[in-house]
């Protein structure tokens, strides 16, 4: 279809592999989603490259989190990644999507944990559950920018088998 896909992660060794599996036109780049600056670079540097972005897939993921009582650290890592890393992308790469003139869709990746809240792992729950929420934020505010040109959308898988499951 001639699309030119982008992949972020924090492992060189991830990317590299995810790279091989992908036909067509693919850059990868290590970042940190939970580093703001670094995801404004990253932003400016795909849109130098590349151009506009027609597609954001906000989908970070970090292990457990633990209840409400774990270590602060862990904490801080989850919300870092599952909720900061989406901010952090949609701040960096939205703005360029409503000044542009194209159509564009931004997906956050939640979890049916943000929405039923099982126990055990309150850190996670928090993070998707904050995602829910910026997602219907920006959905608001895309259509009072752009109408129906630029929109967001909050996927919510099932389980999903990964590396860190």
């Amino acid at each position: 279809m001639g699309l030119r896909t982008c992949l972020v992660d924090r492992s060189g060794q991830a990317l590299a592999a995810a790279e091989r599996g992908i036909d067509g036109e693919t850059a990868c780049f290590a970042v940190d989603v939970s580093d703001r600056w670094a995801v404004t670079r990253l932003a400016a540097e795909i849109a130098e490259r590349f151009g506009p972005v027609s597609v954001l897939m906000n989908n970070a993921g970090v292990g457990d989190g633990g209840d409400i009582l774990a270590d602060p650290a862990r904490w801080d890592h989850v919300l870092g990644v599952k909720l900061f890393g989406v901010l952090n992308g949609v701040q960096a790469f939205v703005p360029a999507m409503i000044d542009g003139d194209r159509p564009a869709i931004v997906i956050n990746t939640g979890s049916k944990q943000g929405i039923t809240q099982p126990p055990g792992n309150t850190a996670y729950n928090v993070s998707k559950s904050a995602v829910k929420a910026l997602t219907e934020g920006l959905a608001h505010t895309l259509r009072q920018k752009t109408g129906d040109r630029v929109t967001a959308h909050l996927l919510i898988p099932g389980f999903t088998f990964t590396g860190m499951t």
